[in-house]
């Protein structure tokens, strides 16, 4: 299996994954001329990405922790409901 197939297969995994949802989506150019990709996705658990070359781009993943946060007696007590793999490609 090449690594551009290998991307396209995780990413299509992604989107069989129930509760997964595509939330922002940018792109611009890099300093080669290249387009650079971002695409959130949201999931109840934190996901692993594929960090490799994938044709002529790079990926890369980053996971990001969602937190609801409520003020108590205490101070503040926050809560993790959530994660976000970000997916960056340039």
């Amino acid at each position: 299996m090449t690594t551009t197939s290998k991307m396209f297969a995780l990413i299509a995994a992604f989107a069989a994954v129930a509760g997964a949802t595509a939330i922002s989506t940018a792109s611009a150019f890099a300093g080669d001329g290249k387009e650079v990709f971002v695409q959130d996705y949201r999931f109840k658990k934190p996901m692993h990405g594929y960090s490799g070359h994938a044709g002529n781009y790079y990926c890369d993943y980053q996971r990001l922790p969602e937190r609801k946060c409520v003020m108590t007696s205490r101070g503040e007590k926050c809560k993790i409901v959530g994660w976000t793999l970000r997916e960056m490609c340039h």
